[in-house]
């Protein structure tokens, strides 16, 4: 039976997958008009706006960085990968009461064993589901989720809020749509990897 951290990631990681969809088909029917040779002659003689600056993607201090992989290191269980899936080292953490409000946490360190029989990081998970119990018995789950490289850059985050009823029936699914700019993408994963690093044996 999974655990409530990986169903949460599996829902963010839905949301991500349906947006991916969308972006082809949007791609495709940009495709589908695109223009002939000439007319995009034509578009590039025209004068061009300056590219934006690409927003700097969330990142870890590298004295952070490194607290983080030392507590994995120490505390993560290794799950063997397979050829569809990696292996990782992991950690997941509760706090709070196990049926009202509580926060899970989870970081997974991804990698596969090389031809020495060493583990090979490619990178890492981290994600963090907060539960709130209302009146009415529903759950309010507010959840993030970052996929980074082996030196903590961030490549890919969601945001999601979800509703249960007591039963655990899924009400309401609501991903966030996060420009790379929002300010509170570094801010929640500063929380995370201040939790991570400074987490006690």
């Amino acid at each position: 039976m999974p655990t409530p951290l990986r169903v949460g990631l599996l829902t963010l990681l839905l949301s991500a997958s349906a947006a991916a969809q969308s972006d082809a088909e949007f791609a495709a029917s940009l495709v589908s008009g695109a223009p002939t040779a000439v007319q995009f002659a034509k578009v590039k003689a025209k004068p061009q706006k300056p590219a934006a600056p690409a927003a700097k993607a969330p990142a870890a201090a590298a004295t952070v960085w490194a607290k983080v992989i030392e507590t994995v290191k120490r505390d993560g269980k290794y799950t063997p990968g397979n050829a569809a899936m990696p292996g990782s080292f992991s950690i997941e953490d509760s706090s709070g009461d196990a049926k009202g409000d509580r926060t899970m946490r989870g970081i997974s360190i991804l990698g596969r064993l090389n031809d020495e029989e060493q583990f090979e990081a490619m990178g890492a998970m981290i994600v963090v589901l907060e539960f709130k119990v209302g009146k009415d018995g529903n759950t309010t789950i507010d959840q993030w989720m970052f996929q980074t490289d082996i030196y903590g850059e961030v490549g890919d985050a969601g945001h999601a809020t979800v509703v249960n009823d007591p039963a655990g029936k899924i009400l309401s699914a609501v991903p966030e749509k996060l420009s790379p700019s929002d300010p509170k993408i570094q801010a929640q994963y500063d929380l995370m990897l201040k939790h991570w690093a400074e987490r006690k044996p």
